[in-house]
């Protein structure tokens, strides 16, 4: 199975999972990280922690709440030296969702795409025709 950590500026990762387990269901392989008072280095070191305390040959999305922050530049320093790492950077409700729905039936390679594409066909402009 692939695992997800969601790491963001304050607790945007803790109320994403919160919010997904609501229309979700209960779910497991997701931890939310948060960059308060934390380097980057510090930042980094968690997130291998927790790579390395999870399941042997676990895979894992990491998601970011936006590309180029600090939490990004934390992942990437993961990402970087690992084969079983895929960073989404952007990370909605949506996204996650997808996640939940998909990590089982993607392939690990195709899943970052499929994530990004459901985060991007969620974000337009509603008015009353959509409907």
């Amino acid at each position: 199975m692939v695992n997800a950590i969601l790491v963001t500026h304050g607790d945007l990762a803790a109320e994403l999972m919160r919010t997904a387990r609501s229309v979700f269901g209960e779910y497991d392989g997701c931890q939310a990280v948060n960059n308060e008072g934390k380097t980057p280095q510090t930042l980094a070191d968690e997130i291998e922690r927790l790579i390395a305390a999870g399941p042997p040959g676990a895979r894992y999305i990491v998601f970011v709440d936006f590309f180029g922050g600090s939490c990004c530049h934390a992942c990437l320093t993961v990402e970087q030296a690992r084969d079983d790492v895929r960073i989404v950077a952007g990370v909605n409700l949506p996204m996650l969702l997808a996640f939940l729905y998909k990590r089982e039936e993607v392939t690990f390679e195709q899943l970052p795409d499929e994530l990004i594409a459901r985060g991007r066909n969620s974000i337009r402009r509603v008015s009353a025709d959509d409907f």
